[in-house]
Order: structure tokens, then C-alpha cells, then sequence
């Protein structure tokens, strides 16, 4: 259940935030914003209050309710532009909800929290995700759960360890996550490269490279792909999963931004293929706390002998007080309430930079802007990507290239990678404009 006075005090936070609602400003009255708004008062004094208690707002008696002038209300004009960090703007950042659930599991399980625990993760939490991923169609039980360090962790075990297929060669979209070639660089292992495009990936390329039987995963990152956006589509999904199935080849499947799908349709591969053939990943920092690094791994009963072998030699548990806050955090309204946010925001950022870019870079460069998710890319039209990043820089606008997203001596067109996680709609617009200014 996501509350009325949660939601109105979001919407005011986020006026605050975005300057609507300047510092020292007062703001509506109870009974003006009940009306306007066609909830009872109550909902809106609960509103005022839970603002008041985040210090962004302060009663004046006889008065009613006003914008604090503080830090907290930045001057946007002037501030430092960056579209590299992935960190979500306060006024949806849960990090006060995610306190309240690590200060409640303290008080629930007490020293247990500050104990050594499972190292495949604790249980209550396992118990509680195999519920949770229900409603992404993801039906599995908890013993084949393991919760690690963020993505990250998860990635490097699995390009360590052996697979039964006795393969040694992992195979990785281009571009790809920078992160997943460090891993396997760390690791020697050898890998090899697909090109992915907005329309997908070359099928018969993919067949060509699984039937030379040596290809022991496919890594891949089906929905809003990093660093590009991208998507593949229903028939392409089923297709990469024939194939692999086909040629014994295991599928990594990274799902890092389940929580933004806008469709409902739109199953993960987990869901669509044999299951133990796929490996699914999902981290609970992007969409949430940076800072969190808290991941689960649904892994088939042939490899989790071996990955819980690996994990133990890294970390004998991970991080039990943030894995209780976590499983408090699932079973309340407090996740359904941010997911319904950063569905919002998102949907709503992409749409700025699709609008910008079509009004901009029209026949000028290629883009394709996702229509929601954390990044899209932008070809630089034969300038060197580096170059221009450098270029922007001195304006304070920070972005990235892609390329080290790709592996050495394979062939790529020049890109930069956008994160829109903690841009306002006008530093949008200032970088597409200062991109289109220094292509020119």
C-alpha cells in the first residue's frame, strides 16, 4: 500500500528540489492544497509534518508552512554538471526509509545483525526475495539464492569459477559493462566480442561464435543496457536463448534496472528459458543506495557448489545489518512507494533528452534514447569520444565514453554514455546544446 500523504509530500519535496518552490517561500494552505489536490486535510497535515521532520519546510504559527532556507535547497545555475555518477537526487533517495528499516532490524534481531551468518546470505532475506521476485514472474526456490556484495561480486565468481560445460571463453556484448571486462581481465580469461547495436545483436554471427564450442557464458544485459540503453525485443530474446540452449552455452543474465520496466510483458530471460542453463543477477544499489552494494544470484544446483566455494574465500557473509534493513525494506510500502517514483523520474528524464536531442542533433549524430532507464549513448559522428568529453569539461559538464566498454582492438564507433540519474531537465538541454556547439 503506498500512502496519499507519501505521495503529497514527494511531489511538494520534489517542487522544492527543482526550484518551483523557492527558499523562504510559503507554500499552500492545508485547506487550499486539500482541495486542489481532492484529499482530506489530514493527509496533507501528515504531508506537512513528514517534510517538517526532514527539515525542508518549518511551521510559522498563525502562518502556516515555509520553504526552509537552507543548504538543502540548491542553486542550480552555477553547479558542477555531471552525467558520469550514478546517485539518485535526494528528493528520492531513500536513504531515510532505508535507516528506519536498519534501525528496526537492529531492534528485531538485536546481536544477531553483528553476528557471523550463512554465506549464501541470510536467510530471512533469501526467504523474502524468492517471494519478492514473484512479481517479475521469477518463480524459484530460495536455496537457489545467493546474496552478494552488489553485481559485482557475483560477476567476478562466475568468471573464476569452472562451468560443467568445461569451457573457458566468455563471450560479452560490445560495448559492454566496463566493470564485467575488469573481472574477467583480473581473472585471464579469455573473451570475445559481439557487436550490439539498437537493433540487437547478428543472430547468425552469434550462432557462428557458440558453434565453435568454446564459449562457456554469454554475459549479457537484455533490458537498458549500459552503457547504450538499449533493449532487445521479445524475438530476439528468444532466439539468443535458442541458441544457447542449443550449443550448451550458459546465459549470464544482468538485470539491473528490473525495477524501471515501463512493460509489463517484457519477461526477463530467466523467465523465458531453461533455467538451468540461465544464471540471473540482480543488484539492489543502481535503483536504490549506491553505497548499498547488496546483489542476488539465482544460480542453477550444478554451480552453486562451486560459487559458495569462491564467495567464502572472498567474504564469509555479506554484510548482515544491511541484508536484515534490506528484507524490511521488500515487505513494507516503502519499496513499492520508491519503485513507483523512480519509474516516474525516469520515464520523465528520458523524455527530456529524447525531446532535447530531437530538436538538437537532428540529422547531425545517431542516437536512440531509451524511454526510460539511467543511460543512453550519443555517437560523436567521427570526432574522437574522448576528445569531446575533455571539450565539455570545460564548461564543469562531466560525461563518459565508451570506450573502455569495449575490448582492446575491437572496432567501434565513437560514443558517449549519458546518465541522467542526477541532472535537472535544464543541465539536460545545457549539455545536448554545448554537444551540438563543440560538433560543430
Amino acid at each position: 500500500m503506498i500512502y496519499k500523504y507519501r505521495i503529497v509530500a514527494d511531489s511538494i519535496k520534489g517542487n522544492i528540489y527543482s526550484g518551483r518552490y523557492k527558499p523562504g517561500e510559503k507554500l499552500p494552505s492545508i485547506l487550499a492544497l486539500s482541495k486542489e489536490l481532492s484529499y482530506n486535510t489530514d493527509t496533507i497535515v501528515k504531508a506537512y509534518k513528514l517534510l517538517e521532520a526532514e527539515h525542508l519546510i518549518y511551521a510559522s504559527p498563525k502562518s502556516g508552512y515555509y520553504v526552509v532556507k537552507s543548504s538543502t535547497n540548491v542553486d542550480h545555475s552555477n553547479r558542477i554538471v555531471d552525467m558520469v555518477t550514478i546517485r539518485i537526487p535526494d528528493y528520492i533517495n531513500p536513504y531515510k526509509d532505508f535507516c528506519h528499516c536498519m534501525e528496526k532490524a537492529i531492534l528485531l534481531s538485536e546481536k544477531k545483525l553483528f553476528e557471523y551468518s550463512s554465506p549464501q546470505g541470510k536467510p530471512e532475506l533469501i526467504t523474502t526475495l524468492a517471494k519478492h521476485m514473484m512479481n517479475f514472474h521469477i518463480f524459484t526456490k530460495p536455496q537457489n539464492i545467493f546474496i552478494t556484495n552488489g553485481a559485482q561480486q557475483a560477476l567476478y565468481i562466475l568468471a573464476a569459477i569452472p562451468f560443467p560445460n568445461n569451457r573457458t571463453k566468455v563471450l560479452v556484448e560490445q560495448p559492454t559493462y566496463s566493470v564485467m571486462l575488469q573481472a574477467l581481465k583480473c581473472n585471464h580469461t579469455q573473451v570475445v566480442g559481439i557487436e550490439r547495436t539498437q537493433n540487437g545483436i547478428d543472430l547468425n554471427e552469434l550462432e557462428s561464435i557458440f558453434k565453435k564450442g568454446d564459449i562457456k557464458f554469454f554475459y549479457t544485459m537484455p533490458r537498458y543496457h549500459n552503457p547504450t540503453g538499449f533493449s532487445y525485443n521479445s524475438v530476439q530474446k528468444k532466439e539468443i536463448i535458442r541458441l544457447a540452449d542449443q550449443y550448451e552455452v550458459y546465459i549470464v543474465e544482468d538485470d539491473y534496472l528490473a525495477d524501471l520496466e515501463l512493460d509489463t510483458k517484457a519477461d526477463p530471460m530467466y523467465v523465458m528459458g531453461e533455467k538451468e542453463w540461465i544464471i540471473y543477477i540482480r543488484s539492489f544499489s543502481k535503483t536504490m543506495l549506491p553505497g548499498l552494494r547488496l546483489g542476488m544470484t539465482i544460480l542453477p544446483q550444478k554451480l552453486q557448489e562451486d560459487f559458495l566455494t569462491y564467495k567464502k574465500s572472498m567474504d564469509l557473509n555479506s554484510p548482515i545489518l544491511t541484508q536484515g534493513a534490506l528484507e524490511i525494506y521488500l515487505k513494507s510500502s516503502m519499496y513499492k512507494f520508491h519503485k513507483q517514483r523512480i519509474k516516474k523520474y525516469y520515464k520523465e528524464k528520458m523524455a527530456v533528452l529524447r525531446d532535447v536531442c530531437k530538436q538538437e542533433l537532428e540529422d547531425r549524430l545517431q542516437y536512440d534514447i531509451p524511454i526510460t532507464g539511467i543511460f543512453a549513448s550519443l555517437e560523436t559522428s567521427g570526432v574522437s569520444a574522448d576528445v569531446l568529453v575533455n571539450r565539455l569539461a570545460k564548461y564543469e559538464v562531466f560525461l563518459s565514453s565508451t570506450n573502455n566498454c569495449y575490448l582492446e582492438g575491437f572496432h567501434h564507433t565513437q560514443s558517449i554514455r549519458l546518465c541522467v540519474c542526477n541532472s535537472t531537465d535544464d543541465e539536460i538541454r545545457k549539455v545536448v546544446k554545448l554537444i551540438k556547439q563543440e560538433l560543430k
